[in-house]
């Protein structure tokens, strides 16, 4: 049936007429199949369903719908064919029941039978006797609207108002009955969808942390009822932040997703492939007897490593780290399967990745260690126990000062002064290297504005910036920010890169020729000590280079080194590059590089690292580097 109904259209309704008189059926035939037009028939259609409110005159034409009649001499009979109809998919709107059909059963047991198999057909009564009062009738079929009473004799226009009004009524209900079923299964797969995505990752389709949770529950009770193991192989991908730096975020998506096609091909029926978050995956391994089980499973998702990966048209090696933990040894929930598994994944990529390790007691004690320490780290930036020393970097030639690199202390109450390399790593491994580089950053640039407000010489600070900083998107603003905020020229800022942090990372290099375009200056920091590849130098715009102390430390003790430093020293004129030999701690090296045209120094041999005052008291007493020098030759 079609949802809406105007005047002109005709609908074929089924009507079944349920009599032992064979004569009533025929004029119920007669009356309903009649098509003249009835202008009691749209007085009533008005005023059931206002189709027409507001209107006076109606449209010629009105008619009838084409009634599809058929009869039953029992009751038995129309309840029968009233089933076979619902079956068929092709139920009756109405039925005129006559109250006494006897043998069989009466009007009213006729219509609980049929009421009992569709509750929505509409009911007629029909009855020439006051057999049953309208009370006795609601008591018997209960209170109802699908039900009305028509008095024998008929009359015509009753008969057609009845069937026309209540065939409609039929209709408008059984459309909203579709609509409303329509609507509910809509929202049932609507919920089906949101549940599906609450609890899947929305890049690979695998399962969730959600998920997950409830699926190594799961394997835990199954586990306990069998009195087999649980695993978990916790993995990532080595080095994949490299990846999306060097090309792009969706290319980094692509491979995480070849990554989930192809480990899907090889785990267990049972077993459950699972993405954390980022290039963090997890196996739940079930139904485990021992170890050697769970190696081969592991070494079977490993070896899934070892051919590339085809993505963005280019072929992608990538390799994994792996840690395991077991049910109950290494955690009773699953907050300490992951964690446990964490520990032992971290142990993998220690010892080199590309390899699986099992969880171990002594990884917890490093773990709340590192843990520990992160908190220390935190502790020690808010309580500002940090400070810089500044090591001066001067001209041979002009023998002057022309710069100082910022060198950062950490005074902890406990242990005294510690060097960067004392808690460096452990800020970078905590992702407190980033809030930790911008304060060094910004207590440099405010250094060097306050010797130039004092009046001393106009020199650069050096800064040393790490891989994570550099990869910040927000790196470039950042320092503008700063320079902006300090009151710092461009001009007076070095930032000291190393090799690692710049090769092969496009975005790296668009990061640094922007810094240079505001006037930024580069240098790279402990050349030679990197990948030592020449290529990339074409592609990047620096400044100056930096001899690594381990070539200045074997002046005069290793000639391989001495020849190093030639060819760099020559290599970098050749590019109009500055260079500067960092280390020098005596003469030799010093008389060696004033030989070979090295355009600064910096080292003990002229000065240890320096507070703020003392520096200025080094820029009120220059001299004293010209004495050093002048004693060399």
């Amino acid at each position: 049936m079609q949802g809406q109904n105007h005047s002109h259209e005709v609908h074929d309704f089924r009507i079944i007429v349920i009599d032992d008189n064979s004569e009533i059926h025929r004029d119920f035939i007669k009356i309903l199949t009649s098509i003249q037009s009835t202008e009691k028939l749209d007085s009533l259609s008005d005023s059931l369903f206002s189709a027409n409110e507001g209107k006076k005159t109606r449209e010629p034409g009105f008619s009838l719908p084409q009634f599809n009649i058929d009869t039953a001499i029992q009751g038995e009979e129309g309840f029968f064919k009233i089933r076979n109809a619902l079956q068929e998919g092709r139920p009756y709107s109405l039925a005129f029941v006559d109250i006494r059909m006897p043998p069989g059963w009466d009007g009213i047991e006729t219509i609980q039978h049929i009421w009992a198999l569709d509750r929505d057909i509409q009911i007629v009564i029909c009855t020439a006797y006051s057999d049953y009062s309208w009370e006795e009738t609601l008591s018997a079929l209960g209170e109802t609207d699908n039900l009305l009473v028509l008095k024998k004799p008929f009359d015509q226009v009753a008969v057609r108002q009845l069937a026309y009004a209540l065939t409609r009524k039929w209709q408008i209900a059984h459309e909203m009955k579709q609509y409303n079923a329509s609507l509910e299964a809509e929202i049932q797969d609507r919920t089906r969808e949101l549940k599906f995505q609450a609890m899947h990752d929305a890049l690979t389709g695998l399962p969730n942390r959600l998920l997950l949770e409830e699926k190594v529950k799961q394997a835990i009770a199954a586990a306990k009822k069998s009195g087999k193991k649980t695993a978990l192989l916790f993995f990532d991908l080595d080095r994949f932040k490299l990846i999306n730096d060097s090309l792009n975020h969706m290319t980094g998506d692509q491979l995480l997703c070849a990554v989930t096609s192809r480990l899907r091909k090889v785990i267990r029926p049972g077993d459950t492939l699972a993405r954390l978050g980022g290039d963090e995956f997890i196996v739940v391994m079930t139904d485990i007897s021992g170890t050697d089980q769970i190696a081969g499973i592991a070494t079977a998702l490993l070896k899934q490593f070892n051919q590339p990966f085809r993505v963005a048209e280019r072929d992608i090696l990538i390799t994994v780290s792996a840690g395991i933990s077991l049910w109950p040894d290494n955690g009773e929930n699953f907050q300490e399967l992951i964690r446990s598994a964490d520990m032992a994944m971290y142990r993998a990529k220690e010892l080199g990745g590309r390899q699986f390790q099992y969880y171990d007691s002594n990884m917890n004690k490093n773990y709340f260690n590192k843990l520990e320490n992160g908190i220390r780290l935190r502790r020690a930036l808010a309580n500002e126990e940090f400070f810089l020393c500044y090591q001066p970097q001067f001209d041979i030639s002009g023998e002057k000062l022309v710069a100082v690199e910022a060198l950062i202390r950490w005074n902890d109450p406990k242990k005294g002064v510690m060097l960067p390399m004392d808690f460096i790593p452990l800020a970078e491994e905590t992702g407190l290297i980033v809030p930790l580089g911008e304060w060094i950053l910004k207590t440099a640039c405010r250094q060097a504005v306050e010797w130039q407000s004092a009046g001393f010489p106009l020199i650069r600070i050096a800064v040393n910036i790490t891989s994570q900083q550099l990869h910040q998107h927000n790196f470039l603003k950042m320092t503008e920010n700063i320079l902006s905020e300090t009151g710092l020229a461009p001009e007076y800022l070095e930032l000291e890169l190393t090799e690692n942090t710049i090769v092969n990372s496009p975005n790296v290099i668009h990061t640094i020729d922007s810094l240079r375009k505001i006037g930024v200056k580069i240098a790279l920091d402990d050349f030679g000590t990197g990948y030592s590849c020449l290529s990339y130098l074409r592609n990047i715009k620096l400044d100056r280079l930096k001899i690594d102390r381990s070539f200045v430390r074997n002046i005069s003790v290793n000639n391989g080194d001495e020849v190093i430093i030639h060819a760099i020293i020559e290599m970098a004129r050749s590019m109009n590059l500055e260079v500067v030999a960092e280390g020098v701690e005596n003469s030799a090296q010093l008389k060696f590089l004033q030989e070979q045209n090295c355009s600064e120094i910096q080292g003990f041999y002229f000065s240890h690292p320096l507070s703020g005052d003392e520096m200025k008291k080094l820029m009120s007493d220059i001299p004293s580097f010209r004495e050093i020098l002048s004693k060399n030759n």
